[in-house]
């Protein structure tokens, strides 16, 4: 059969033998695990050492009943033990009476429970509580909880901060789930999110749509957390409300103000260079080794403006550039500047376009078919002069402030050379224009003209197409 030792050392409790010169006689494993003192220092003097000086008295009592040799049960009580670290730990004891002079004893943990059961425990815990309840009515933002136990999760709990929030009294709304808040909006983001959180028992955080008892909307900002019993089992939803209508707002109000400053970005400068500029400062320039530029200017502009008044030029220019920013943003080109009279605009780039030249000329036979719309404020005719040439370019955004995107090279220059020594009414282009469009396009040579910076140069006049529908597809 196993030895007795085994079952001793292997208890829960802390068992001993003493005797009656007061020393223990043998101690289990227990002692040294809860009180900290090893075996051998158990031992080497009396135990009644180790009891808290107040309580020696009182186990004095105890123990002289236990020796009684007429004692038939064990005697029982506590007192405070010192651990080893100077600390007390409350014993509760069931000592054997002595036979021949020895006494088994049993003694368990019962700190704990001394502790919960004694006055200054239950004041203190009901102060705790006192204050915990005041720190939730205090709480400027709003607080529930939900009963994860029972169905649909009614509110059971709800604080004034949430009465002011949401106009609902505590007995409007306890016994009822909190879906209430969210009025016919029941498809916002945020509640999937919160779905999903209440479904896998974790903690989130969403911002909801939600409507006062009156009908007026707020924006709530929602953080659940989930409650567990010692089993591991959910039992309650706690929620933390915070009106964060100001901050949305606000939030909204930044975002349109940020979406107007970058429409005012793209009104002058292309999509790709915005994007690029928010992602670095500094130059920013890149070489386009194919791209089509047409110049335009309107004739007769100097002896018109010196005629017309401020208010009147402007509004001309104004609705046929207007007409000419249209038709740019159908073909797919780019427009780069205007100059006074002149407008320039340019095909192949920021985004490279394999069919830029053909782009060019339709946009250019368009302005010429639209400036027969308008005429000058005294009923003239209005003329264009126009010239494109096609090449590498640079292009791109210098300085700090006021941006403009804009081209420098060679082929810049040819193509201003085009328009300012063509003629009313005609677009003159270059041979390398010229070698490109011939087969789909209708041209007339105008034959060699001294183009300033480069010498003689053969010109040709683009007058249609070859067919009588123009080409739509760039």
């Amino acid at each position: 059969m196993p030895s007795l030792d085994r079952f001793f050392h292997l208890s829960p409790d802390l068992c001993c033998v003493r005797d009656t010169a007061g020393y223990f006689q043998q101690v289990s494993d227990r002692w040294t695990a809860t009180l900290g003192w090893s075996i051998a220092e158990l031992t080497e003097r009396p135990w009644i050492e180790f009891i808290h000086p107040d309580d020696v008295a009182d186990t004095d009592v105890h123990e002289q009943d236990a020796q009684q040799p007429d004692r038939q049960t064990p005697v029982t009580y506590k007192n405070r033990f010192r651990h080893r670290d100077g600390s007390y730990r409350w014993l509760a004891w069931r000592v054997d009476s002595y036979q021949e002079g020895l006494s088994a004893a049993i003694a368990q943990d019962a700190t704990e429970s001394q502790w919960r059961g004694s006055q200054q425990y239950r004041r203190g815990l009901s102060a705790t509580l006192k204050l915990r309840d005041q720190a939730l009515a205090a709480s400027s933002v709003g607080i529930v909880m939900a009963d994860a136990r029972l169905p649909d999760m009614p509110l059971i709990y709800v604080n004034p901060a949430f009465e002011t929030m949401t106009g609902y009294s505590a007995s409007d709304v306890l016994g009822t789930n909190c879906r209430f808040l969210q009025g016919d909006k029941k498809q916002q983001p945020g509640l999937e999110v919160l779905r999903q959180a209440i479904q896998r028992q974790r903690n989130c955080t969403a911002i909801l749509l939600n409507f006062r008892k009156d009908g007026t909307p707020f924006w709530n900002e929602l953080t659940i957390s989930p409650i567990f019993d010692e089993a591991g089992r959910l039992t309650h939803f706690v929620g933390i409300q915070v009106d964060v209508t100001l901050r949305v707002q606000a939030e909204q109000s930044l975002r349109q103000e940020q979406q107007k400053s970058e429409q005012l970005l793209l009104n002058v400068l292309p999509k790709p260079i915005v994007t690029q500029l928010k992602e670095r400062q500094g130059t920013l320039a890149q070489q386009f080794p194919a791209a089509t530029i047409l110049f335009v200017d309107l004739v007769d502009f100097t002896t018109q403006a010196s005629q017309l008044s401020a208010l009147v030029l402007v509004e001309t220019l104004n609705q046929i550039f207007s007409a000419f920013d249209r038709l740019a943003a159908e073909h797919g080109v780019e427009k780069i500047k205007t100059i006074g009279d002149a407008y320039m605009v340019v095909a192949g780039l920021p985004l490279p376009q394999s069919s830029h030249v053909s782009a060019i000329a339709d946009l250019a036979l368009a302005m010429r078919k639209v400036i027969q719309d308008f005429t000058w404020p005294g009923g003239e005719a209005i003329q264009l002069r126009m010239g494109i040439h096609t090449g590498a370019v640079v292009a791109g955004v210098i300085g700090i402030n006021k941006f403009s995107y804009d081209l420098w090279g060679d082929t810049v220059n040819i193509a201003a050379r085009m328009e300012q020594s063509g003629e009313p009414g005609q677009i003159q282009v270059t041979p390398a224009v010229y070698q490109q469009l011939r087969d789909n396009y209708h041209f007339e040579m105008r034959g060699q003209i001294n183009i300033k910076g480069k010498g003689e140069m053969m010109t040709y006049w683009l007058q249609g197409y070859q067919s009588e529908s123009p080409k739509t597809n760039h």
